[in-house]
């Protein structure tokens, strides 16, 4: 297993909410939680810095601080129903007013297991500096990492919020999912869990839900992986199969508008790159070869009447896992054409970006693309209009397709395999300067072994949002 310095903080979490819980009504006594058991050098003090001696079943109050140290666990425990435990380095302040519980993790992790919800008028939050998570009964753990913070959960749902980051906004995971929120990146990461993202410090705690979901996790894994037939091609046991991601699909015409263009040729990454960077690529048509291309990441802004046609074979690449391949800004009556774009990175290595992306652009046309994690997300859109054709969205981890601020988006002839992420298409009007509204419309698309929750996910505004769908084919999909 992994990760033996980063659940540090939510035994206090745990204790101010069991604080909270434990009060007496009529009878007056003081909310309590108490440190029930520690191993090695655990460290606490009181609302006032002065260290506190420990003793069997210490009682922790609104203000107290807990730190373990290396090889150092504690545990924390009210009325055998709400249970935590911290980790080794772990740091936690907990501060409570009435029924309302916070615990601010400042280093390290905390498993938590709260097996009675808390009662309507309690509340209890895990706060970080960048991301709050609010309980009220489930388990899971929190955790603080080099340059992120995660939330992984076992049982029950809870609610992720980004802190003084409006742009990554709030998501909500259920059981055997993690949301991660990494520095300098305007997004939540929400991934399937994997025995490897289990700390080792909560084995032991609650290991009956942990193989029961590890083992379900891991029959729905072979089920969307299935096996091969004679022919070589994949079957997906008593589910149909509908696309290869092997095979890919069927090379589209290329789109012909009637626009006069400047034609010219980029025959490897440097002539392409000074393509993009030599001024008005307004009017003209790039063609690229067979072949990769590793671009960096490029923006392309202003633009009017630009095509950049690919072979079906052309691959446009970035070597780091934090770029995003190709954005687009008011840039309309754009086409990519024939282009595989992805993150070329080792598996184990984290993607913190997303692939394509466009913004106010009016008219984007994108056909017989293969889009490819580790990407985050496949597709982004910030309003305007988008047609996809014969496009295939694979191996996401976050989401297919991502949609905010207004506009028309169509899917013709399009594949979706292998995306993971609460839902594959996220739509959101949240957050425009006025009204807009936005139709989503599919038509013969194939949805095969996505591992979302969800197909769709709809913001609060979604009687603004329009979704037309016909012809689908679905097969061994999370939803389903």
């Amino acid at each position: 297993m992994r990760r033996t310095n980063r659940m540090r903080f939510s035994a206090l979490l745990l204790a101010a909410v069991l604080l909270c819980t434990a009060c007496g009504g009529g009878e007056g006594k003081a909310a309590t939680m108490r440190l029930t058991h520690t191993t090695g050098a655990v460290d606490v003090l009181n609302e006032k810095g002065q260290t506190v001696s420990l003793q069997e079943n210490l009682g922790l109050f609104s203000g107290y601080q807990v730190g373990t140290q290396s090889g150092s666990f504690a545990w924390i425990d009210l009325d055998q129903v709400k249970l935590a435990k911290m980790d080794e380095d772990s740091e936690v302040e907990i501060s409570k007013e009435g029924k309302q519980l916070e615990i601010q993790l400042q280093s390290g992790g905390l498993f938590f297991d709260v097996t009675e919800p808390l009662a309507d008028d309690e509340t209890m939050e895990i706060r970080t500096s960048t991301m709050v998570v609010g309980i009220r009964g489930t388990c899971g753990w929190v955790e603080i990492g080099p340059d992120y913070v995660r939330a992984g959960l076992l049982e029950g749902e809870i609610e992720c919020r980004a802190v003084e980051n409006d742009a990554a906004g709030s998501v909500m995971i259920q059981a055997g999912m993690m949301a991660t929120l990494r520095d300098g990146v305007p997004e939540f990461q929400v991934e399937m869990l994997s025995a490897d993202d289990i700390p080792d410090f909560i084995w032991g705690e609650s290991d009956e839900i942990l193989e029961a979901l590890l083992a379900e996790a891991e029959a729905a894994g072979s089920q969307g992986d299935g096996q091969q037939d004679a022919a070589g091609g994949k079957t997906g046991g008593d589910e149909e199969v509908y696309f290869d991601p092997e095979e890919g699909l069927e090379l589209p015409e290329i789109p012909d508008d009637g626009i006069e263009r400047t034609v010219v040729e980029a025959n490897d990454s440097d002539e392409l790159s000074a393509l993009f960077s030599g001024g008005n690529l307004s009017n003209t048509e790039i063609h690229l070869n067979d072949g990769t291309y590793d671009i960096g990441y490029f923006s392309l802004y202003g633009y009017e009447n630009l095509s950049i046609i690919g072979t079906g074979e052309t691959r446009l690449v970035v070597d780091s896992g934090e770029e995003e391949i190709l954005m687009a800004t008011e840039c309309d009556n754009l086409l990519v054409y024939g282009l595989v774009m992805g993150h070329d990175i080792p598996k184990e290595v984290a993607c913190s970006a997303g692939v394509f992306i466009i913004s106010r652009s009016e008219n984007v046309r994108l056909a017989g693309c293969d889009i490819y994690g580790c990407g985050l997300v496949g597709i982004s859109g910030y309003g305007g209009n988008l047609t996809v054709q014969n496009t295939v969205i694979r191996d996401c981890s976050s989401c297919g397709v991502e949609w905010m601020g207004g506009g028309n988006v169509r899917f013709e002839n399009c594949a979706f395999s292998g995306n993971g992420g609460e839902a594959l298409f996220n739509i959101r009007n949240s957050g425009a300067a006025e009204p807009v509204t936005t139709e989503f419309t599919l038509e013969n698309c194939i949805f095969q072994s996505n591992n979302c929750f969800e197909k769709c996910y709809f913001s609060e505004e979604d009687d603004s949002i329009t979704w037309n769908e016909s012809g689908s084919l679905e097969s061994g999909n999370r939803w389903q």
